[in-house]
């Protein structure tokens, strides 16, 4: 089991029910972050931590909320996937979906923490990869 830390927004509260549509979503009026019981532990694990952000980051305005969206989840990558864990998971293998398997998060979470490396990780992981890129 990976230990994660979850900075929870202060006075908002976890709703785990049923949703008509999407994972999750943040009640701003109630305080309220809701996710979808139907979701498996690595898609609820990247739910709440992905929601907690939003609430914690603030209401953003419709024409901001695509950009929003893209960094909100960057930042749940992060959350949920530790650089040395990360580095330590490419070392063995560069397929992203065993990456996911092992770490216990969601696939779109790995490309995310990927897109998102600044340059010291970037650089650091290129250095510990640079075996597969060798054997091909």
């Amino acid at each position: 089991m990976v230990e994660r830390e979850l900075v929870w927004p202060a006075g908002w509260r976890l709703s785990v029910e049923t949703l008509t549509c999407g994972r999750g979503r943040c009640r701003w009026a109630s305080r309220t972050v809701a996710v979808d019981r139907r979701l498996t532990p690595a898609e609820r694990d990247a739910t709440i931590t992905h929601e907690a952000i939003h609430a914690s980051r603030g209401p953003c305005p419709g024409w901001a909320r695509a950009r929003e969206e893209a960094t909100v989840h960057r930042l749940a990558a992060r959350a949920l996937i530790a650089d040395g864990r990360l580095a330590s998971e490419l070392e063995w293998s560069p397929d992203p979906r065993v990456i996911a398997w092992d770490l216990q998060v969601t696939g779109d979470l790995v490309g995310a923490r990927l897109d998102g490396l600044d340059v010291a990780e970037r650089a650091r992981l290129w250095a510990v990869t640079a075996h597969h890129r060798d054997s091909a």
